[in-house]
């Protein structure tokens, strides 16, 4: 029924709260959004993962979706270049992050650029593994306010809470990270939240 429907049509139905309009533009897109994602990421895993936040970011802002000549397409290919600009901004972010942390072991060789080349990636895994591990609500904020670097009143914006509860789950989540990295301090400090420059959402 659904699959012959024009995109404004099922967008229609998908803001009247049709799941199914919804799932038939997500099949109908998801391929195009992913080679999109891949041509601007090289990555396979980040492409899928800006797939994820385009239909997300699709679904919270449904009401404010614009279909340029009938087509869907156009509103999600722009939004999937802003996500694919910030995922590969946040892999930067996490090397930064990476360059806090001990090095696995003292270098006992002459081969050291070998070596650090290894650390280095066992440090990524690790910082990656760590953040993968906590609670959702923590991710999220190690996410947005230590990666992305919003300042942590746009971060309760986007997330939908209290300062207050941006700034426990931050405390919380890097206590976790310390522990689960051995101790090493995660000290990338947010944007101030009161800087008006900084961290405005689109």
């Amino acid at each position: 029924m659904y699959e012959d429907e024009s995109d404004a049509a099922l967008w229609l139905e998908a803001v009247s709260g049709t799941d199914r309009a919804f799932l038939v533009l997500f099949d109908r897109y998801r391929v195009r959004v992913f080679r999109a994602a891949y041509r601007r990421t090289g990555d396979v895993g980040q492409a899928e993962e800006a797939v994820a936040i385009v239909f997300f970011e699709a679904w919270r802002l449904r009401k404010r979706v614009r279909i340029v000549d009938g087509s869907l397409l156009p509103w999600l290919l722009a939004v999937t270049t802003r996500v694919s600009f910030n995922l590969s901004r946040a892999q930067r972010r996490y090397a930064r992050m990476i360059a806090q942390l001990p090095p696995a072991r003292e270098q006992t060789d002459h081969a050291a650029d070998v070596d650090e080349r290894l650390d280095n990636h066992k440090r990524t895994e690790a910082l990656t593994q760590a953040i993968a591990s906590l609670s959702p609500g923590d991710r999220a904020v190690v996410e947005l306010c230590l990666v992305e670097e919003l300042p942590l009143a746009a971060a309760a914006a986007a997330l939908d809470v209290p300062l207050g509860t941006v700034k426990s789950r931050l405390h919380r989540a890097r206590r976790q990270l310390r522990t689960k990295l051995g101790g090493a301090d995660i000290s990338i400090e947010p944007i101030a939240a009161s800087d008006p420059t900084e961290g405005r959402l689109s």
